[in-house]
C-alpha cells in the first residue's frame, strides 16, 4: 500500500508493477484486493491521513489496473464516491465537494458493506496532504 501511495504521490508510472506486487501477496481474487485496497484508501482518507487528490488518483490507479467489472461492489461504490468530488455539480458551492458529495458517500459505503468497521472510528473534518 505504501510503495502504491508513494508512486501516485510522485507521479511515477510504476503504480501498476505497485500494484501487481500488492495482489501477489495478497493472495486473494482481483475482486477481493480491489474490496482490501479500497477500504484502506477510505479510512485514510476519512482519517484525515492523505488527502483528496492522492485518494482519486489511488482509486483510478485501482481501475486502470484491474477492470471495473472486477471491482468489488464496495470498490465500485468508493470509486464512484471519489468519481462524484473530481467536478462541481449544478448549484454547488465552490470547494464544496469533498463534504457534500465525497465524504457523505464513503461513509455510506462503510456503513452498507462494512458496518462494523466504521463504528466509533473518528473521522476528520480536514484532510492532511501526505
Amino acid at each position: 500500500m505504501e510503495n502504491i501511495l508513494r508512486h501516485i504521490h510522485e507521479g511515477h508510472f510504476r503504480v501498476i508493477e505497485e500494484f501487481n506486487a500488492a495482489f501477489a501477496v495478497h493472495g486473494g481474487s482481483r475482486s477481493a484486493f480491489s474490496d482490501s485496497f479500497s477500504k484502506e484508501i477510505t479510512e485514510r482518507y476519512l482519517a484525515g491521513s492523505i488527502d483528496f487528490d492522492i485518494a482519486d488518483c489511488a482509486m483510478n490507479a485501482l481501475s486502470a489496473w484491474t477492470p471495473l467489472e472486477d471491482f468489488s461492489s464496495y470498490s465500485w461504490a468508493v470509486y464512484q464516491a471519489f468519481d462524484e468530488g473530481e467536478y462541481m455539480h449544478p448549484g454547488q458551492v465552490i470547494g464544496s465537494n469533498e463534504d457534500v458529495y465525497t465524504r457523505p458517500l464513503l461513509r455510506k459505503a462503510m456503513s452498507d458493506f462494512h458496518p462494523l468497521d466504521c463504528s466509533e472510528r473518528p473521522v476528520a473534518d480536514t484532510p492532511l496532504a501526505t
